[in-house]
């Protein structure tokens, strides 16, 4: 599976990923924000791609890395679907040198854009982020995306469904 925007190719994750994925995620200004701890070992990585394409071939998740020239500059993901909400959470992270550039929007745009077609067992109404009040940069890209701040746990949600995210995006 790919997904092609102007300036980024998304493909599904794979094991080759693995060494890209574990220096992302132990930067420490990209540690500094995750959900993953300080120090994210390479068992950490494999384990947690097996779990993605498992959910990928299940239907109801996915996480997809982010080429830009031949360079994998980070990765984007869903996962946590829930069937009796019809609920899923988006995450992602970037490599330190292309924050600020638009590449994570222009992702998440591609991503919410095909979400059908990503996921095509899960019926998704909702998408939902958890983010630091503090990550500036997420809270920013949300925002731009149209999700609305929810309760005090800096929930971000988007409340449309998938058809509307398609018309919108």
């Amino acid at each position: 599976m790919e997904l092609l925007t102007p300036r980024l190719s998304l493909r599904l994750v794979n094991y080759r990923d693995s060494q890209a994925l574990y220096d992302i995620l132990n930067d420490p200004k990209v540690a500094h924000f995750n959900d993953y701890g300080s120090v994210v070992t390479m068992q950490d990585i494999k384990a947690m791609i097996q779990s993605d394409l498992d959910l990928f071939y299940q239907g109801v998740g996915v996480r997809m890395m982010l080429i830009k020239e031949g360079v994998k500059i980070g990765s984007i993901g869903l996962f946590d679907y829930c069937d009796s909400t019809s609920r899923i959470y988006i995450g992602y992270e970037l490599a330190p040198q292309y924050w600020n550039q638009g590449y994570m929007r222009e992702a998440a745009n591609c991503l919410l854009s095909s979400i059908n077609l990503v996921l095509p067992k899960a019926l998704v109404e909702e998408v939902r982020a958890k983010v630091s009040s503090q990550n500036i940069r997420s809270v920013n890209l949300l925002t731009h995306l149209g999700f609305e701040k929810r309760h005090s746990e800096y929930r971000l949600c988007l409340y449309m469904s998938s058809s509307q995210m398609l018309a919108n995006h």
